[in-house]
């Protein structure tokens, strides 16, 4: 769910995620040998990512030099338009293989478009592309196991030389079954975006705790009213903000088996600390992506006090809301009370190569270079959106943030740390959540309806949902 937006140094989720500028609906191939169902183009469209500021260095430290490749062949890749780049220097760097670049929509926000070109390729028997590139993070789940049976053993395409550089709750996420099925682009921590020239003009000390922070949104609608200290419109919201306080809406995943509990204390202490400050409109439900926000609080309205949002918002911040330049930092994730802090993600999309692909040293010599060499400058509009996954990158990643003026102070440490404070007790499945979680409790929010009044109604469709894709439900 991560775009390639404005970023410092290279480009999730990944990524998150849920959060999208726009996107091509129909696909599109940079080769006349697509398949039938994209339409076919000279050049695939980009997504529309800005120039970076002036302020941005002009280089970024190299990437480990590549090694030398002898993949030759045809390779069909399908990537959204942000990771669309990589796949276009894939093609420019290996002249031998011969790369059909198809952009599709990701299958992000929910999209569940992949599960039905899937199926139409099992029953032709053909058609399937080599490698995918997907922003929803549960698809590898459900490609791994019937009746969709897509992804290959990533890890034995890799080689545990390189899927070591990846952190272990990484690895577990793409794991089904006990078989690495996909690997992460990047990693989508969440952390808290924090307008520091506003705190200072407020007089308001950066909050550590979920508490503070819900206390100073009660404070800036008597006291700056109009600004706001996040959003609640987002169809992540679930991942944004219960995700953190170890909510089991995803919980206890075995085989066929999840528990999904919205009555359990840390669902509902997180719906009525959210409660007043959805109601004051300091936590508006309002998408950071819609045209209404950056013209309400972006821009010269400069209106966002503070933003719980992934490690990719940095390009949120520049180029969907125009927030000024020297203004935003990231503070470490908020902590419930005095428990050890744990964070949620939004995002972090996986690379899946398929295990119908005929050139399988092809699509693994792909997937390899993107996610361990593919480094453009920081200066460059393809510069990566989010924290690479792969480690020795993340380092390049984070001197970008450092040397760029864009922010107050380096957004970095913050990025960094959180990426180890993610709760492990939240699993991924097959079903996608993220519409429920639109239909069930934004709608009912724009409509002025408490959040803690919706759970039941998200926690029975949610169940639903699960139940539908051959879940045993579980509260406990």
């Amino acid at each position: 769910m991560q775009r390639r937006l404005w970023l410092p140094v290279l480009v999730t989720a990944v990524a998150l995620a849920g959060c999208s500028s726009s996107k091509p609906k129909a696909a599109a191939s940079s080769s006349p040998a697509a398949p039938t169902t994209a339409a076919s183009t000279s050049s695939a469209p980009a997504s529309t990512p800005a120039t970076a500021p002036s302020s941005a260095p002009a280089s970024a430290p190299a990437s480990p030099a590549a090694p030398s490749s002898t993949a030759s062949g045809n390779l069909t890749v399908w990537v959204d338009a942000a990771r669309l780049p990589d796949a276009k220097a894939y093609q420019a760097a290996h002249p031998n293989v011969k790369t059909t670049i198809v952009t599709f929509d990701g299958d992000g926000n929910g999209a569940t478009s992949l599960q039905t070109k899937i199926q139409l390729w099992n029953k032709a028997g053909s058609g399937w592309p080599d490698v995918i590139f997907s922003e929803q993070v549960n698809d590898p789940v459900w490609m791994a196991q019937a009746p969709f049976s897509f992804a290959a053993d990533m890890g034995a395409a890799l080689g545990k030389d390189t899927t070591s550089n990846w952190p272990a709750p990484s690895l577990a996420q793409c794991t089904v079954n006990g078989t690495l099925v996909c690997i992460q682009d990047n990693l989508a921590p969440d952390v808290l975006w924090v307008n520091t020239k506003l705190m200072t003009q407020f007089g308001y000390t950066v909050p550590k705790t979920w508490q503070d922070w819900q206390a100073i949104g009660v404070k800036v609608a008597k006291e700056h009213p109009g600004y706001i200290i996040g959003s609640s419109g987002e169809s992540y919201g679930a991942w944004q903000y219960f995700w953190a306080n170890k909510c089991p809406l995803e919980s206890n995943v075995s085989g066929t088996k999840v528990t999904i509990n919205v009555a359990d204390v840390h669902c509902t202490e997180m719906a009525s600390l959210l409660d007043p400050v959805i109601k004051n409109g300091t936590v508006p439900p309002v998408s950071i992506f819609s045209p209404d926000f950056a013209k309400k609080y972006g821009g010269t309205a400069d209106k966002v006090l503070m933003m719980v949002g992934a490690a990719w918002y940095t390009g949120v911040f520049h180029d969907t809301v125009k927030t000024p330049s020297g203004e935003l930092t990231a503070a470490a994730p908020l902590q419930w009370g005095t428990d050890p802090v744990t964070t949620g993600q939004i995002g972090g999309g996986p690379w899946i190569i398929s295990k119908h692909t005929s050139n399988p040293s092809a699509a693994a010599d792909f997937v390899k270079w993107s996610v361990t060499q593919f480094n453009p400058p920081p200066s460059s509009p393809d510069a990566r959106g989010g924290l690479p996954g792969y480690q020795p990158m993340q380092g390049p990643w984070l001197t970008g943030l450092t040397s760029n003026t864009y922010w107050a102070s380096d957004p970095g440490p913050a990025i960094k740390a959180a990426a180890s404070q993610i709760w492990d007790g939240w699993q991924l499945v097959t079903y996608p959540d993220q519409p429920v979680w639109s239909n069930t409790v934004v709608t009912g929010l724009v409509a002025g309806k408490s959040l803690s009044s919706l759970m039941p109604a998200f926690g029975k469709a949610l169940s639903q949902a699960a139940q539908a894709a051959g879940y045993t439900v579980a509260t406990s």
